[in-house]
């Protein structure tokens, strides 16, 4: 099966379960939480988060860029939210002093990346 299809296939059952449409657009916890779109980390989990709880916010290394300061601002003068989160975290790829053409694959299949 392709990504696709499976990604195709998890929305479908997703969609068709899906009983969350009726919370409120702002966030029910008035925060949101800027942080690293690192596929690892899971700020759900991380933060204690449900459905409708905050705005998440990702991008490479959890950065204030432009674009995630406009979804703040939306979040906090449109939504409501009273708090925000900057979580960054260790091993960021973002940090630097990585060489990335040393990227390899051990044993367990996990991608290891190495400073320089």
């Amino acid at each position: 099966m392709s990504v696709l299809s499976e990604v195709l296939d998890a929305n479908e059952s997703y969609a068709s379960a899906f009983d969350k449409g009726d919370l409120a657009l702002p966030p029910a916890r008035g925060f949101a939480i800027l942080t690293c779109m690192d596929a690892r980390l899971d700020p759900a989990k991380y933060a204690g988060l449900s459905e409708g709880d905050a705005h998440v916010i990702r991008n490479a290394g959890g950065r204030a860029s432009d674009d995630a300061i406009r979804s703040l601002v939306i979040s906090y003068k449109l939504l409501g939210t009273k708090e925000w989160f900057v979580i960054h975290h260790t091993d960021c790829g973002m940090e630097g002093g990585f060489n990335w053409s040393s990227q390899h694959l051990d044993h367990g299949g996990v991608a290891r990346w190495r400073r320089s």
